[in-house]
């Protein structure tokens, strides 16, 4: 009985002591940090210097619909799809 209570406290410290950072990486230059349960579903950021100085970031989540951007600075915000109302001279 001994053995098995050992055991399981073993296991829950085991659990308790497993982090849910999966990636956790930084330089200079760059990051990135993911967090979650590598291959079921994560949640993470990176951003980066580019050359001419400007910083660009990068939120993301991952899980089983998929990979999904969810903030970012990377990609130039487009016009709205509504077209412009024309000017009528009849």
């Amino acid at each position: 009985m001994k053995v098995l209570i050992l055991f399981a406290l073993g296991l829950v410290a085991l659990a308790a002591a497993r982090p849910s950072d999966i990636i956790d990486f930084e330089e200079d230059h760059m990051e990135h940090e993911q967090e979650g349960v590598a291959g079921t579903a994560v949640e993470g950021e990176y951003s980066w210097v580019a050359p001419d100085g400007n910083e660009y970031h990068v939120k993301y989540v991952a899980d089983r619909f998929g990979y999904r951007i969810v903030e970012d600075n990377v990609v130039p915000r487009m016009r709205s799809d509504v077209p412009e109302a024309e000017d009528d001279d009849d």
